[in-house]
């Protein structure tokens, strides 16, 4: 017989065959499979595999078909699910060593067993039929004793060792018994590499996910922590900022008011400071600033023609300009414009008796 892979450490459950009675289970280690053991509560394991009853899950043996494994699974599936008990009846299949394995179990016999691993805190991810422990012999009938249950198989099938199945399932086969070493040999390949594991379908066990493992609540705290605490930081620089800009504020009205006392706040010194400058002739709103700003939108367009100039006390240049084309006028308009100044012209350009077109414009500081 081949030698058994080595197995994690876990733990193997047999669970009886009758409701109440206990348990049996065996250590999986580095040594091997150790010796049956009862307890109360199961002890400390890491990779669990549970042997059912083999009277609650007899197992049918056949080759695989000529077809993908997935396919043959899949055939033999619907095939078991006819018939007007399919509700009632759980089915499993796999495929291993090039046969392919299904059994039916009681969907209520599934139930029971799974809750009562859930109550001794366990959750197998595979529960196997317990005849499957037994290898598989060409032209022989195994049997052997697990868990206090009597097991046969047969090339064609894994039940419960009843004297009835025995002579009808085994006539014409030779008898074999496996000794307690081979059975714990087989017992590692189990639970290495369960041949069929009655864990699928609805009885599958759940997968990890991350929207499952994930502290969501926690980390939805802490996304609202990190943006309150955003917002705290930039409320202190806005603040800061505004204090700064007061205190410049403040010290700009204080220099403002050294000269004109009249001033109560920014606006007003503004408004006073431009009238100083105007009347001095000087700044952006004297009549120097927007008459050389004229004179140098009009020097890319010759064709225009000032016919008056003229300069008011509220800084603003007023002008007449005439051109052969209104192209040319809204090209010197245009370039104002484009450097900041604020023109108004008329709502429309018209010729004069000359034929010369003629624009009434104003040029003043934003």
């Amino acid at each position: 017989m081949a030698s058994a892979p080595a197995p994690a450490d876990g733990l193997i459950v047999i669970l009886p065959p009758a409701p109440g009675d206990p348990w049996r289970f065996r250590r999986v280690g580095d040594q091997g499979v150790g010796a049956e053991e009862f307890a109360a509560e199961l002890p400390e394991h890491g990779s669990l595999t549970v042997l059912v009853p083999a009277a609650h899950a007899p197992v049918a043996d056949k080759p695989l078909p000529a077809m993908p494994v997935a396919q043959a699974l899949a055939a033999e599936r619907l095939a078991l699910a006819q018939g007007g008990l399919a509700a009632e009846r759980h089915i499993a299949v796999g495929a291993a060593n090039g046969r392919l394995l299904s059994s039916r179990v009681a969907a209520a016999d599934m139930d029971r067993w799974l809750a009562a691993l859930a109550q001794a805190g366990a959750d197998p991810q595979a529960m196997v039929p317990a005849a499957l422990v037994l290898p598989r012999q060409e032209s022989a009938l195994v049997l052997g004793a697990l868990g206090g249950q009597l097991l046969a198989r047969t090339p064609d099938a894994a039940f419960a060792a009843e004297e009835a199945l025995v002579d009808a399932l085994g006539e014409g086969l030779d008898q074999t018994a496996l000794d307690d070493d081979a059975l714990a040999e087989r017992l590692a390949q189990v639970h290495a590499a369960p041949p069929l594991n009655l864990r699928q379908g609805i009885y599958a066990p759940r997968r990890v996910s991350v929207f499952r493992t994930a502290n969501w609540l926690g980390l939805a705290r802490m996304a609202a922590v990190a943006a309150l605490l955003g917002l705290l930081l930039m409320l202190v620089w806005i603040v800061k900022l505004d204090l700064d800009s007061n205190a410049q504020e403040a010290r700009v009205l204080e220099l403002a008011q050294k000269r004109f006392p009249a001033a109560t706040d920014l606006d007003t010194a503004e408004r006073l400071l431009t009238a100083e400058l105007a009347r001095r002739g000087e700044g952006g709103a004297s009549f120097a600033a927007p008459t050389a700003a004229l004179l140098d939108a009009m020097r890319p367009v010759p064709a225009v023609k000032l016919r008056d100039l003229g300069y008011g006390a509220d800084g603003t240049l007023r002008f007449t300009a005439a051109a052969p084309r209104a192209e040319d006028i809204n090209a010197v308009l245009i370039a104002l414009q484009d450097n900041g100044w604020k023109v108004t012209v008329p709502p429309a350009l018209a010729p004069d008796p000359t034929g010369a077109t003629v624009a009434a414009i104003t040029v003043r500081t934003p």
